[in-house]
């Protein structure tokens, strides 16, 4: 593990973070007594009482960097940053997917653009989690207590057409079945989208956000303030799908990350 210090900063051993070897796809829970900022995969830290959140990528190799910043007395800012390991995420590789042939179908421009312009959209969705404080004071909870048909991180096929990584859980549910929000929060986003079809993004503060997709309809509207457990939308088959469930998603800014992870927290 190599360390990088600059300046009189806190103390080598008060810089940690937990767990030791995240795997990736991951939160970690950085402590530093006296930061106010940081950054890990380019999205800024928020520490709460010495302790911050951060989200390892999916796509990281095997370390990161974790910067942390503070400002002395004097108004100096100085700087701690260390690379921390990063373990693999082993999920199945080869999922078979099948859906509508016009989702492995080559777009055209209108559908292209339409494309970019959700995408435009989901992004900035995800900035703006940081510019939330913090909502939540309860755990978080699953929207669904139903069976898991697909894990975070599995590879899969599309009709037989290699397509990405699985960016979410995918938990099961007949047409119709409730949704409810994982946590108190503020809807950021409502809508139609090609791939997720119908869905909702909920800010919860401090970076994080949760993500809906394939409802059949949507219960809420954008601004609207959720409690932990409220109905926001019913199961669905819309966008993307091999039939009707929830797939349900996790970010820290624009790093999605396994959303069980949140099930996790204090």
């Amino acid at each position: 593990m190599l360390w990088l210090l600059a300046g009189a900063a806190l103390c080598v051993q008060d810089f940690t973070w937990q767990p030791a070897t995240p795997r990736q796809g991951t939160l970690i829970v950085v402590s530093a007594p006296g930061a106010i900022t940081g950054q890990v995969a380019g999205e800024p830290l928020h520490f709460r009482d010495g302790k911050a959140l951060a989200a390892i990528p999916l796509t990281t190799s095997d370390s990161i960097r974790v910067q942390t910043l503070s400002i002395r007395w004097d108004g100096a800012v100085i700087g701690h940053s260390a690379f921390v390991p990063v373990a693999e995420r082993k999920v199945p590789v080869n999922e078979q997917v099948r859906a509508d042939d016009r989702y492995t179908a080559a777009p055209d421009s209108a559908l292209e653009a339409r494309i970019d312009a959700e995408r435009v959209l989901s992004r900035d969705a995800a900035r703006r989690a940081h510019m939330v404080p913090r909502l939540w004071s309860q755990p978080f909870i699953r929207p669904r207590s139903a069976r898991i048909t697909s894990l975070f991180g599995s590879g899969r096929q599309v009709n037989g057409v290699w397509r990405t990584r699985h960016y979410g859980l995918d938990i099961a549910g007949p047409k119709g079945a409730p949704v409810r929000v994982a946590n108190r929060g503020v809807v950021a986003l409502v809508g139609h989208f090609f791939y997720g079809g119908i869905s909702v993004y909920v800010h919860h503060g401090d970076g994080l956000m949760t993500v809906y997709h394939h409802l059949s309809r949507a219960l809420v509207a954008v601004g609207d303030t959720v409690e932990r457990g409220q109905l926001i939308g019913k199961v669905g088959a819309t966008g993307r799908v091999t039939g009707p469930h929830l797939h349900w998603g996790a970010q820290y800014g624009t790093v999605s990350f396994d959303p069980t992870e949140l099930l996790k927290l204090p």
